[in-house]
C-alpha cells in the first residue's frame, strides 16, 4: 500500500468510518483521475482493505467501472491505525 492507497482509506474514514459512502465525495478532495481511483479501489478490495458495491449503470454518483460505494472494512480500519 503506498500514500496514495492510504490517503483513499483516510478519505473514506473521513466521510464515513461505519458505513458505505460515494467514491465520487472520496475524490472530490483527492481529484485523482477516476479510472484511476476505480483500479485502486478494485486493488483495495481485493487486499481485504475495503468492501465495494457496484452498478450496472454509471451515472454521476459512481465512477466509470461502475463503483458506486465504498465500506472501510476492520482491516482497513487497523490499517490505518498501523500506519499513524
Amino acid at each position: 500500500m503506498d500514500e496514495t492507497d492510504k490517503k483513499i482509506l483516510e478519505m473514506i474514514n473521513t466521510i464515513s468510518p461505519k458505513s458505505f459512502v460515494n467514491p465520487v465525495k472520496v475524490n472530490e478532495v483527492l481529484e485523482l483521475d477516476a479510472n484511476k481511483l476505480g483500479k485502486r479501489l478494485m486493488h483495495l478490495e481485493k487486499s481485504g482493505q475495503i468492501d465495494i458495491m457496484t452498478s450496472e449503470y454509471t451515472s454521476s454518483l459512481s465512477l466509470p467501472n461502475g463503483i458506486s460505494k465504498v465500506y472501510l472494512t476492520d482491516l482497513g480500519r487497523e490499517s490505518l491505525m498501523r500506519k499513524r
